[in-house]
């Protein structure tokens, strides 16, 4: 199957072909004063940029022979001027064969620790149930690489005996060591979740692995929101997080809550309590929705866009309008992560509790 890369491949192929041929006409033309065999060399450097090894070496062999056949049609062949000339191309298509090699071989490192932080990444950013405990949910992720999606941000829901409980994440910076702290925070808070009936005690509990987690003293952490639904009681925690914003009937507002010191900094988990109504609609996020730019530098106005979609009737339709509203403002060009997580309220709560 032709892939994106090998089209890549064949296409800095022919440039540096074209390139070898191109000095070699204007060689051709402007005659021995003004002689561009040394020029010749560019073919092989551009097909070290864009092509394989072979491909460099062939063109290096191409270049060489052009060289002396140039030496032969100006009747210079055999002098030592064209000697320099044709040993400065065998010398330069030498080293672009060399930094070839070199290219492909970190090509390949980035490609292999890459490949091992998207699998660490999918126990960060697993698909949710649709409902648990008839609590509906939806969950997006948009990488602002466009190679491949590898960042900080995390989610996940879970049921206990004390409802369902989530969380939402941004670790600080990008790459594997991000994906490893969010990694470790998670596996804490699926951990602790289910065995600990104080969320506060949970979150303290994941702060603390955090920490431990942390390879730099106060520079490494992670903001999140630490979310109990049971029945209409919503318990939030916030260290650090963007408030979410709630959707009751057609209004929609931030969830005012007490703000704690993000995780990895010794929070001190401040809680707050929430009664909601059937039906309401809640969205958790990352600081990557609304943190986007247009043209004029003007920030995307994520309430706005979630209170003109927050009454479609499928969670996941809410997010991908949200999605496409975002990618519109930012003409496709976001510049940060983002996770969009959304859990609708049944009509009748009360159902939930056990009995």
């Amino acid at each position: 199957m032709r892939t994106a890369a090998t089209a890549d491949t064949r296409r800095g192929r022919w440039i540096a072909v074209a390139t070898t041929l191109l000095a070699a006409t204007v060689d051709l033309l402007f005659g021995v004063e003004a002689s561009l065999i040394v020029p010749l060399v560019f073919g092989p450097f551009v097909a070290s940029a864009l092509g394989s090894v072979r491909d460099t070496a062939g063109v290096a062999v191409m270049a060489t022979s052009v060289a002396v056949i140039l030496g032969w049609m100006d009747e210079t062949i055999g002098t030592s001027p064209h000697a320099v000339r044709v040993a400065s191309v065998v010398v330069g298509g030498m080293m672009a064969v060399w930094l070839a090699k070199n290219r492909i071989a970190r090509e390949q490192q980035l490609r292999a620790v890459t490949r091992v932080a998207e699998v660490a990444q999918q126990t960060v950013l697993h698909e949710l149930p649709a409902t648990i405990r008839r609590v509906g949910l939806a969950a997006r992720y948009l990488s602002a690489s466009s190679e491949a999606q590898i960042g900080g941000d995390f989610y996940d829901a879970l049921e206990t005996p004390w409802g369902l409980r989530l969380v939402v994440g941004d670790v600080r910076g990008k790459g594997l060591d991000a994906v490893r702290l969010a990694s470790a925070l998670l596996g804490e808070f699926r951990s602790r979740a289910n065995s600990e009936p104080d969320l506060t005690a949970v979150v303290k509990s994941v702060d603390a692995a955090g920490s431990r987690a942390s390879d730099n003293a106060g520079e490494d952490f992670a903001t999140a929101l630490f979310v109990q639904l049971d029945g209409d009681l919503l318990t939030i925690i916030r260290c650090g997080h963007p408030l979410p914003l709630l959707a009751q009937g057609r209004a929609v507002h931030p969830v005012a809550t007490s703000p704690s010191l993000p995780l990895c900094l010794g929070t001190e988990a401040s809680s707050d309590e929430v009664r909601l109504a059937p039906g309401s609609r809640i969205l958790f996020f990352s600081d990557g929705a609304f943190e986007g730019r247009d043209a004029k530098g003007d920030y995307f106005d994520l309430q706005s866009s979630f209170a003109r979609h927050a009454g479609t009737p499928h969670l996941g339709a809410v997010l991908d309008a949200i999605v496409v509203d975002l990618d519109r403002h930012c003409d496709g060009g976001i510049s940060d992560d983002v996770v969009l997580l959304i859990a609708e309220q049944p009509v009748d709560p009360s159902s939930d509790r056990p009995a």
